[in-house]
């Protein structure tokens, strides 16, 4: 490719980045509300301590979980070339691993209910354990439809499945299966996702390849499946800690909070790797630079971690007060933290998917290193304080650190100047800063829903003044570079 077609495709790059992204958004706009939602309503009928034993329990089932997809996902999305073929032996393999997954949960829910000291996480996980006959199929042709450009597909599968679970999750609540109607909107939900995504599938025109077998895909995907599953395992020891330091009860505090953070944080960072991924695959297989596209991509993920999550810190206190009720102060005031490593995770997390796509494996290695050394010496401090924020500050050292040894490595490599990443991320962390600020300032001291409407009042002059001054900011620049804002 010359010259002029690779500068003519740059541009056109960013802009399918930005598509795909849009859809995802579009996503999130309907499903986080159906989250919220379906939160308001169990965080009223369900018991505090029901909500402890539930997400120890979900975090063991979806460490299961990288076992069963092994990796598949994410050697689909970075593929150079998607044969029929590769689809067909991916999906075969997704339902043995899936089956396999199954019966390990179902046989290690006993030993984890004595680990923890909670007789009610062993029904949960049977329980959730059944979405391993569905689910592994169901991420394996959403990535399927996302690398073949069909984000619309992809995210119509994900809405459909995500409100089925909701509603046959209520539905069992409502007639007295309380607390284990949570564990049946996983199963329910995979099961609606897999019937819409394949319906979609059907339309895509793959073209046809050699013949593929189990370990042409494994041989590829094994070490990212080891790598997702050690760095799950490093953001869920806060989790475990706490359930063993804390007990069910603080624990279902930390994992409503964890929940309000962790629920933007899943559909942004997903929305931006599902996104950049293919798009960067698709450059790096035609031999194009990745500089630019970086620099430009890495804008957005910062300007939506630190803005976004800034505002979370200040408004969310307040937010999950009125959408919990009573009885969850203890949550709320965990929430400021927990957006901040929300933030740093997102940032580590689409740092992870750019070493992916530049096949650079030791540069993945290094910085979970950097996250466990960081988020271990951060639980050891937690626990030598028995303080549940410094717990919660532990995965935010741990990401900010592991963040921060990505940029070093890409200057060094000569991918993008560290300087360039530290001044887009301090001019989009000022902005969060001030949305935070203003935000707790406006409800402080007042009643919920008081709290709420004035902290979101007391962040539109910031609002404004960054429409003033949007020239100055990193995320317009990038904007404008990629033909999106003339």
């Amino acid at each position: 490719m010359n010259v002029a077609d690779r500068d003519r495709a740059q541009p056109h790059a960013a802009r399918s980045v930005i598509a795909s992204l849009g859809w995802n958004y579009v996503g999130a706009t309907v499903a986080v509300p159906l989250q919220l939602a379906y939160t308001a309503y169990t965080g009223r009928t369900v018991a505090l301590s029901s909500f402890g034993s539930y997400a120890i329990a979900l975090t063991m089932v979806q460490l299961v979980g990288f076992f069963a997809n092994a990796g598949l996902s994410a050697h689909l999305l970075r593929a150079e070339r998607l044969t029929l073929q590769t689809v067909r032996a991916a999906r075969h393999l997704s339902v043995v691993s899936g089956v396999i997954g199954f019966a390990l949960i179902e046989t290690v829910a006993p030993i984890c209910g004595a680990l923890w000291r909670m007789p009610e996480l062993i029904p949960f996980m049977r329980l959730l354990g059944y979405q391993f006959l569905f689910q592994p199929v169901v991420t394996v042709t959403i990535a399927v439809l996302r690398r073949a450009g069909r984000a619309r597909a992809a995210v119509t599968a994900e809405v459909a499945g995500q409100s089925t679970g909701f509603a046959v999750s209520v539905l069992l609540l409502a007639c007295g299966w309380n607390p284990l109607g949570l564990a049946a909107a996983q199963p329910a939900s995979a099961v609606a996702s897999l019937t819409v995504a394949t319906l979609w599938l059907h339309r895509c025109a793959l073209s046809s390849g050699p013949p593929v077998g189990a370990r042409d895909l494994l041989a590829p995907s094994g070490f990212l499946a080891g790598y997702s599953l050690v760095q799950f395992v490093t953001n869920s020891v806060p989790m475990w800690v706490a359930g063993r330091l804390f007990g069910p009860g603080t624990t279902g505090s930390y994992s409503r909070a964890a929940l309000l953070t962790g629920l933007p944080l899943t559909f942004l960072a997903q929305g931006l790797v599902w996104a950049a991924t293919p798009a960067l695959a698709e450059r790096q297989g035609l031999g194009i630079p990745l500089g630019r596209s970086v620099e430009h991509t890495l804008c957005m993920a910062s300007a939506t971690a630190f803005i976004g999550f800034g505002a979370m810190a200040g408004f969310g206190p307040a937010a999950l007060s009125l959408l919990l009720g009573p009885g969850w102060g203890a949550a709320a005031a965990l929430v400021p933290m927990l957006a901040l490593g929300a933030a740093m995770a997102l940032l580590c997390s689409f740092g992870g998917s750019i070493d992916q796509v530049r096949g650079a494996p030791r540069a993945l290695i290094g910085t979970q290193l950097a996250v466990m050394t960081a988020t271990a010496a951060g639980v050891v401090a937690a626990a030598a304080l028995h303080s549940i924020v410094v717990l919660a500050g532990a995965a935010a050292a741990g990401q900010a650190v592991g963040h921060l040894s990505q940029l070093m490595r890409w200057h060094r490599s000569g991918l993008l100047r560290v300087g360039v990443a530290l001044r887009m991320h301090l001019i989009h962390a000022a902005v969060g800063a001030a949305l935070g600020g203003t935000a707790a300032l406006g409800a402080d001291g007042r009643s919920r829903t008081a709290a709420v409407m004035c902290s979101l009042a007391a962040m539109l002059p910031v609002v404004v003044g960054c429409a003033l001054l949007r020239r100055r900011l990193p995320l317009y620049a990038a904007a404008v570079a990629v033909g999106l804002n003339r």
